[in-house]
């Protein structure tokens, strides 16, 4: 089962309440994105433990030996010194209208898997809610059924909007960012179809570091509206994410942009053939916020991901394969990213989405081992 870990704040405080509502709120804030089809499991352990936040694809714990892999998932929040957990089955967002008997099944049957999980382990199960078709939910044993994994789905209430919460209201107070707003992805698709790639350059001595700077400066520009009238001036204000998207086609330099995002913040420089060695080995490697989910670096790879897309699909024909290639590799510096965060299911969406768009690549296999195995970075959210 592939799950998200978020990296925790210095001050992370979860809801002492099971109200699915600031649950939903607090796991947002922590994801920097709203969270869907997922199972939320929020777990307190001894004195010195940070709260944890994990998401787990609700399509991973259905499907067949998904209980045994939230077995084993509970099993790894319990090694890590947590002892109580409260989760939350989310369907949709949880206020999309969905269809009550399929959301009546799903809930029955997460909820029955997870009692089961728990049950067979050693962690403290407090409670099991949900949020569906815009409600919180409890998702109780059915008494008198004579089957432990038999479960009743009770409603609660509303489900409170995002901005009625305490846990948005705490958030605000405390400067606490609440999601990165880009451009809209209708202005980056019309980048990617206006944009005229160089060729690459396979000797190029450019430091992806410096184009990767302009770029998201070119990005932060349009973001603020400052949209050149005049055709010429378009194509000036394009020319840094054009220069990026050729250089990433280059794998080396994709590499040396993987090794700058690790280095950011930190005091020293990593060694780039043993990059993802040093990673897995050791702890002291953490993510800078920037490169995390909702970090500006982060942020801005997933925004050049979309004008690669929209160029690999409508560029001239003989420069699209450069944009396939840098669409590639920003796909794969993201894969790497998340994983880094402990965003293992984030990875492996990535990862899904590499495979469907190309079919024949050799890369998602060799990805994909580093999230369903897990192989896992050495730092830990909690240190």
């Amino acid at each position: 089962m592939t799950r998200h870990t978020p990296p925790t704040d210095p001050g992370p405080r979860l809801p002492s309440t099971h109200d699915p509502s600031e649950l939903l709120a607090e796991t947002r804030l922590s994801l920097c994105e709203p969270p869907s089809d997922c199972l939320i499991l929020a777990g307190e352990g001894l004195p010195g433990v940070l709260p944890l936040l994990t998401r787990s694809p609700l399509r991973d714990l259905l499907a067949t030996g998904g209980g045994d892999r939230l077995e084993e998932h509970l099993e790894l929040l319990r090694r890590r010194g947590v002892e109580q957990v409260r989760a939350l089955v989310v369907v949709g967002d949880g206020y999309q209208a969905v269809l009550e008997s399929v959301s009546g099944d799903v809930l029955r049957r997460a909820g029955a898997a997870v009692r089961a999980a728990a049950a067979a382990g050693e962690c403290q199960l407090l409670t099991v809610s949900a949020a569906a078709n815009g409600a919180a939910w409890e998702l109780l044993p059915l008494r008198g059924s004579g089957r432990e994994e038999a479960v009743e789905v009770l409603p609660v209430g509303p489900l409170r909007e995002f901005s009625d919460t305490r846990a948005a209201a705490a958030a605000v107070l405390r400067g606490r960012p609440i999601g990165h707003e880009g451009p809209p992805a209708a202005m980056l698709e019309g980048i990617g179809r206006s944009l005229r790639l160089p060729v690459p350059d396979l000797g190029s001595r450019a430091d992806p570091g410096a184009l990767f700077s302009a770029a998201r400066g070119a990005l932060e520009h349009l973001r603020r509206g400052d949209d050149p009238a005049a055709e010429a001036e378009w194509m000036t204000e394009c020319e840094p994410i054009a220069a990026l998207l050729s250089a990433l086609a280059v794998d080396r330099l994709q590499w040396e942009l993987l090794a700058q995002c690790v280095e950011h913040g930190g005091a020293g420089a990593i060694d780039r053939e043993s990059l993802l060695q040093v990673l897995v080995s050791d702890p002291r490697w953490t993510p800078h916020a920037d490169v995390c989910a909702g970090g500006s670096w982060y942020s801005a790879l997933g925004e050049l991901r979309l004008v690669a897309a929209a160029a690999s699909d409508h560029t001239p024909r003989a420069e699209r394969a450069t944009a396939r290639s840098a669409w590639r590799a920003l796909t794969s510096l993201l894969v790497l990213l998340a994983w880094w965060n402990h965003r293992f299911a984030t990875a492996g969406g990535l990862i899904d989405e590499l495979r469907d768009r190309e079919p024949d690549s050799t890369l998602a296999p060799l990805l994909s081992r580093m999230t369903d195995t897990p192989i896992r970075p050495a730092w830990w959210p909690s240190r």
